[in-house]
């Protein structure tokens, strides 16, 4: 009996502490800096199929400008990146192939992913996806908000060769040793698993205060931010700024000089692609709440687990 009042009393409360669906447009004001995007779905290696992902990228770019035919700056886009040096044909997300390597599997990483040939972009990110336990959701937005290859309709190769801006710091060149598709979408998704795996080694620990910068200048400062759980400190340290209040208040453009976007987009483009970032309380997902947590650590029982 005790079993099934806790359980009923954890429905009801959870009922009571989610968010509601949005029913209006997404407001800065609603962005949590210590909870960017809950475990049980950053985590989610099963979040969608390659099919899934294949008919998501085709929706995003109905129509690839392949021969860069479409009017830029007074000229065509052909004739602009012909300038930089860059040639057509332009090869959308949706119709990406190549071919992957072998990778080992690492314990509490990621798992052993064989050689593949002529994968789709939707493969290669579910691959990973499911091999490091990474939900696919997570790696597309995050693919965009580095590079914006998921609706770029004219991408150029630099996006793919640094696709999700693994090995790219703030204050140095990226490091050759990461570029390709395939390998910055599972170094992306492995390093993701070693922040959880060892949060020691790193600057942003989930269930403690952080000092986080607005931006990579110094002067701006920053604040001190509680980090709730593992994928919003993982994200903070793939990405260490948060945004300020000028990011957030022009929530889909530009702020100021001391605005940092990375964090306030992945939020953003999570939630207008595919709603709250935020997990239901049902079993087999992570509760939000820190009171999920006390409950089944008092009792001694787990009813919820993280999808890993």
């Amino acid at each position: 009996m005790k079993r099934i009042s806790i359980l009923l009393f954890l429905a009801l409360l959870c009922g009571s502490m989610l968010l509601p669906l949005q029913a209006s447009a997404l407001s800065g004001s609603q962005f949590k800096a210590g909870r960017i995007i809950d475990d049980a779905l950053f985590f989610k290696g099963d979040a969608m199929t390659s099919i899934q992902i294949q008919n998501f990228l085709n929706a995003k770019v109905p129509t690839c400008d392949t021969n860069g035919t479409q009017p830029y700056v007074g000229t065509t886009r052909k004739a602009y990146a012909a300038s930089k040096g860059v040639s057509t044909p332009f090869i959308c997300l949706k119709s990406y192939k190549m071919n992957t390597p072998t990778k080992a599997g690492e314990s509490g990483l990621c798992s052993y992913i064989p050689p593949k040939t002529n994968r789709t972009a939707a493969q290669i990110i579910d691959d990973v996806a499911r091999a490091c336990g990474v939900s696919q959701k997570a790696l597309l937005v995050l693919i965009e908000k580095e590079q914006s290859l998921v609706t770029d309709d004219w991408p150029w190769p630099i996006q793919y060769r640094s696709a999700t801006g693994y090995g790219c710091p703030d204050t140095a060149p990226c490091d050759a040793e990461y570029y390709g598709f395939f390998n910055q979408v599972y170094s992306a998704a492995r390093q993701f698993k070693r922040y959880a795996a060892n949060p020691t080694y790193f600057n942003h620990r989930p269930n403690r205060t952080s000092y986080i910068k607005w931006h990579p200048n110094s002067s701006c400062g920053g604040s001190n931010v509680y980090i709730e759980n593992q994928a919003t400190a993982g994200l903070y340290n793939y990405t260490p700024y948060r945004p300020n209040a000028a990011a957030l208040n022009n929530l889909y453009g530009t702020g100021n000089s001391c605005s940092s976007y990375g964090n306030r987009n992945f939020w953003r483009l999570y939630n207008d692609w595919f709603g709250s970032p935020y997990a239901k309380c049902m079993p087999g997902d992570v509760a939000g709440s820190n009171i999920y947590r006390l409950f089944s650590t008092k009792y001694g029982q787990h009813f919820y687990t993280a999808y890993h």
